[in-house]
This record gives C-alpha cells, sequence and structure tokens, in this order.
C-alpha cells in the first residue's frame, strides 16, 4: 500500500528550506541549462520501448557540456542536491506531455542526493506533485560510492512505499556489485555496455554472462543490457535471455521524446525474426566436436568393465587432442587410484595447492557429474563447464556409472574447456 506524501507546510520549512523550494521551482537559475533527452529501453520480445531514459544535455558557457561537467559545476556552487531535482523535474514536465500511457520513465539520481537530508525526502515530493505516476518511473540509481549503505537502503525503501520502482545502474563493471543488489533488492538491474563488448566476442565470456543474468533472474529483478551497438550483441542478449535492451542500434538518445522509431530497426524485414528465432548458447553435450571423446569415453568404460588396466583402457580417449585425464570414483564419490593423465597440457595439469594434487582417496560426491551419473546410470554425461580442482583451467567431464562384480563405481574423462572454445569462437 502506498504511503500517503506527508504535506509540505511552509510554515513548517525553516527559511533554508523555503529558498531551495524557490529555486526549484525556477529550475535552479545560475546552474547550466537544462535540456531533456530520451533513449528507449526496448523489450525484445515485444519489439517495442518499455520505457525511455531521460538524459541530461546541458549547456555551460554557451557550449554544450556532458553531465558529469554539469552536475561538477553544480556541485563547485555547493548546490548540488538542488541542481539534480530541477533536472528531475525539468525530465519529468517533458516526459509527461509527450509520453503514452504505458511508457514508463528511468530517471538517474546520484544516491548522494537520494541520502540527503532535505533532499532526499524532498526530491519524493517533487516527483508526486509532479503528476508522474509512481508505478511509472524508474529510480535508476547511479553507480557512485556510497559510504553509507544503510542511509541508501532506507533511501530506497522510502521511494518504494511511494510506489517508485528502483534500477541499479553499471552492474559489473565498477562499484555496484552483487552485494548491493542483495541489500537494495532493485526491481531493475541494467549492466555495464562492457560486459556485452566483451562477451560478444569470446564464448566463455558469453556463458559468463548469461550465468550472470540467470542469477539476477534468480534474485528476481528484470535486466537490462546496455550498450548494444550491432546486431551481435542484440542476438546475444536475446540468447542470454536479457529482459531489455538499450543502445545506439535501437535509437541514440533525442530531444523529441519519438514513440516509433525504436521499433523501426526491430520491423526491418528479417531483422526482428532474428531475435525471435535467437537460440540459447550451445550446451557442450550438443557439440560435434565432442562427438569423439563420446566415442573414446564409451571405449574407455567397456575396457574398464572387461578389466583393462585403467592406463591401456583409456588410450583411445587420451588420444584425443583436448582429453586431460581419466579416472575412476567408488559409488560413495571417493576416488579409487590415481589419475590417468595426458602428457600433452602439462601447464593444465598443475593443482594450485599442492594438497589438490593428491587424489586418491578424495571425495567428489558433491560434483554434478557424479551426481547425474548416479541418476541415468549407464547413460553417458556431458557436464557444463566447471573449475577443476585439479588445474587452473576449466574442464568439461565426460562420466557413466557401471556396475562391476556387485560394485557400483563412476567413470569419468575430463576434456579441456580451452580447447572445445576454439569450436564455438
Amino acid at each position: 500500500m502506498r504511503v500517503k506524501r506527508p504535506i509540505l507546510l511552509n510554515a513548517y520549512l525553516s527559511s533554508t528550506q523555503r529558498l531551495i523550494l524557490a529555486m526549484i521551482d525556477a529550475l535552479a537559475p545560475g546552474l547550466p541549462p537544462i535540456q531533456t533527452a530520451f533513449q528507449p529501453v526496448l523489450s525484445l520480445s515485444h519489439g517495442a520501448p518499455v520505457g525511455y531514459e531521460a538524459l541530461l544535455r546541458a549547456t555551460h558557457e554557451n557550449a554544450p557540456c556532458s553531465p558529469e561537467a554539469a552536475f561538477a559545476v553544480a556541485r563547485q556552487a555547493g548546490r548540488y542536491g538542488e541542481y539534480e531535482r530541477a533536472c528531475t523535474l525539468h525530465h519529468v514536465r517533458r516526459f509527461n506531455r509527450s509520453a503514452g500511457a504505458d511508457s514508463v520513465l528511468f530517471l538517474n539520481l546520484h544516491p548522494d542526493v537520494l541520502v540527503d537530508p532535505v533532499h532526499g525526502p524532498a526530491l519524493a515530493d517533487d516527483l508526486l506533485e509532479s503528476g508522474a505516476v509512481p508505478e511509472r518511473v524508474v529510480i535508476e540509481i547511479l553507480e557512485a560510492r556510497q559510504e553509507t549503505p544503510t542511509a541508501l537502503a532506507t533511501a530506497v525503501a522510502r521511494l518504494r512505499e511511494h510506489g517508485f520502482l528502483i534500477a541499479l545502474d553499471d552492474f559489473g563493471a565498477g562499484l555496484t556489485n552483487l552485494g548491493r543488489v542483495w541489500d537494495l533488492r532493485p526491481d531493475v538491474v541494467k549492466l555495464d555496455r562492457e560486459l556485452i563488448c566483451k562477451a560478444v566476442s569470446d564464448y566463455r565470456n558469453a556463458r559468463s554472462l548469461l550465468r550472470l543474468i540467470d542469477l539476477l533472474h534468480d534474485i528476481g529483478t528484470f535486466v537490462v543490457v546496455e550498450g548494444i551497438e550491432t546486431e551481435a550483441q542484440a542476438r546475444l542478449s536475446a540468447d542470454c535471455d536479457a529482459d531489455f535492451v538499450q543502445g545506439y542500434l535501437f535509437g541514440r538518445p533525442a530531444i523529441d521524446l519519438d514513440l516509433e522509431a525504436a521499433s523501426i530497426g526491430l520491423s526491418m524485414p528479417g531483422f526482428g525474426m532474428q531475435f525471435a528465432d535467437a537460440r540459447k548458447l550451445r550446451r557442450i553435450a550438443d557439440l560435434d566436436e565432442l562427438a569423439p571423446y563420446r566415442s573414446a569415453f564409451g571405449l574407455f568404460k567397456e575396457a574398464w568393465c572387461a578389466g583393462r588396466p585403467p592406463a591401456e583402457a583409456a588410450r583411445h580417449f587420451m588420444n584425443g587432442e583436448w582429453a586431460l585425464r581419466v579416472f575412476v570414483l567408488d559409488d560413495s564419490g571417493r576416488q579409487v587410484g590415481e589419475n590417468i593423465e595426458s602428457d600433452r597440457h602439462d601447464y593444465s595439469r598443475r593443482a594450485t595447492f599442492p594438497l589438490l594434487a593428491r587424489r586418491t582417496g578424495a571425495n567428489w560426491s558433491k560434483r554434478a557429474y557424479f551426481r547425474d551419473a548416479l541418476l541415468r546410470p549407464g547413460q553417458t554425461i556431458v557436464s557444463e563447464p566447471y573449475m577443476s580442482s585439479s588445474s587452473k583451467h576449466l574442464c568439461v567431464t565426460l562420466s557413466v556409472y557401471v556396475r562391476v562384480a556387485g560394485r557400483g563405481f563412476v567413470l569419468g574423462g575430463d576434456v579441456l574447456f580451452e580447447g572445445l572454445c576454439r569450436a564455438l569462437a
């Protein structure tokens, strides 16, 4: 239930507060003149903008200046909070005149203003008095060092009580981290553009991006991928199941809020279908490049069950270019004997910590490849890439549960993930 806004009566305001309110009404005279540009935030699933981010386009001394420079002038004058509120009101008024009923406004706000004892509560009052519908306003908390996280959490809770939505900006490349997401429980997290730039050219990074978005969804937040400039970046965003995208590919910031322009790219013949048909990142188990290792692992299983010594039984598997090792576990997950190691990838067989080089007697029952093998006896299981304790590198494990002489065993074979990545670039 929305908390009713307290009425601000001039009789209860100090002279300083009355002066601040008067300045806000005049849109901060003496500070860099304010202009608003809007950039669409799109849903690829719908092919249309879910909302627009309001961006400051200011001038100083009759020349355009960046938002950082404009706010630096305001901070130097001791009027940062006042200028932030003036910008916010200007953005809202422009948006109210042009936006459709279902459009959402994303407003950038610095955490220093949100936690300010005067400007923080007053900013919420400004928004409510402006006629903005709180449920259609996303307060986007800028990426900045915050020395008082408790105060920020309190300020966010106050905004949420009024009905405003909360977003965190620039996640993944700066100070905005998972701890802040847990503390503030935002409705939206915007990923820094650096992440998509690095993920689009590297399969390992792309998988990490997919896992990150899955994690944020598990926390309960929508995800925006920022900085989309190419079709490949947009397609990867769809592959990773991002909710929304934002970037020059779909619209540069514009003074006039154009409700149709952002959808033009998606409506071009064949363009939108590329995103509708975007496949998820290929699973390792589905790769044709893994087929020789599957076949050789089957030969290892047959030979080992027939009583051949492990090194002899694993001969075909170990001939694979990216094969690392084979090993045997009992049905409790405890390792039986030492690994049979490849001599091709010595750099990948060096354990980070000496203790981890001791294989015999180690218990691997918590590994997914072991648990999945027990659930599907006789079937070859292919794990997702993971960090092996036997080396510093990611590997993929083939495993199978077998029974020999009344006892259960899980056979395993590791393949170097970096090698497989070359087929996925």
